[in-house]
């Protein structure tokens, strides 16, 4: 079979990588200077995120003597995650911190099961809005990497 693979060293803003063996593997430069070729095979999904919390989480600085990311990162990028419902249904990936550097940040997935059809965050007025507008649906509980454009 032929491997198929996608580059996102040119990424604009922050997108997730959905793990999920569908043939399609995304790679990026990660790690800051050290310029890592981190890939996951999955499915690419962009994230509703605002410039500023953006910035915020790529102005994050990895442990100086490891290059990863640390117990304290991870909180504060949880925290802005959870801020807002397009991203709260991430969370860092707190057994893969030791894997997760600059530009590619192992999260936990947790996305409502379902179709949008079943789950729509569009309602009638019989209708409770639905909490959760993240762009996921039918994933359920998974894995994934947050990634963006490396700072070298």
């Amino acid at each position: 079979m032929v491997s198929r693979r996608a580059y996102l060293y040119d990424i604009i803003d922050i997108m997730l990588i959905v793990e999920d063996s569908n043939g399609v593997t995304y790679r990026n430069q990660t790690g800051g200077v050290t310029c890592g070729q981190s890939e996951l095979e999955g499915v690419l999904c962009p994230l509703d995120i605002d410039r500023d919390d953006t910035e915020r989480i790529e102005k994050l600085t990895c442990d100086a003597s490891s290059g990863h990311i640390t117990g304290e990162i991870a909180d504060i990028i949880d925290t802005i995650l959870a801020s807002k419902s397009s991203t709260s249904f991430l969370k860092v990936d707190r057994a893969r911190l030791k894997d997760s550097e600059e530009a590619w940040i192992y999260v936990l997935v947790d996305s409502p099961p379902g179709d949008a059809s079943s789950s729509s965050p569009v309602t009638t007025a019989a209708q409770a809005p639905d909490p959760y507008l993240g762009p996921l649906r039918g994933f359920s509980v998974t894995r994934g990497v947050l990634t963006w454009q490396n700072s070298d």
